[in-house]
């Protein structure tokens, strides 16, 4: 499975950028620490779907009216997470 580990923002007004943000989920946010992207992929499933809400409420607590999907964070990718016998 793969997982995200990153968000990207762009903020736009009349089509035309405002300025760009990107968040990551590995950093420090509310009450979790910082880890590294060796830790992320370690954790178990339910501890990365506990940071990856968590991460999502954060992001969107300072971003006022911005609403994240997180469907396509946690997803099958056998093209660059392959699957071996």
């Amino acid at each position: 499975m793969q997982r995200a580990g990153s968000l990207t923002i762009v903020k736009t007004i009349g089509g035309v950028t405002q300025s760009t943000v990107k968040y990551y989920i590995t950093d420090a946010f509310g009450t979790y620490t910082a880890i590294t992207t060796s830790e992320l992929a370690n954790l178990s499933v339910s501890d990365y779907e506990a940071r990856l809400t968590a991460f999502k409420s954060y992001v969107e607590s300072v971003n006022i009216g911005l609403s994240v999907n997180t469907t396509a964070a946690y997803q099958e990718n056998t093209t660059a997470c392959p699957i071996t016998n």
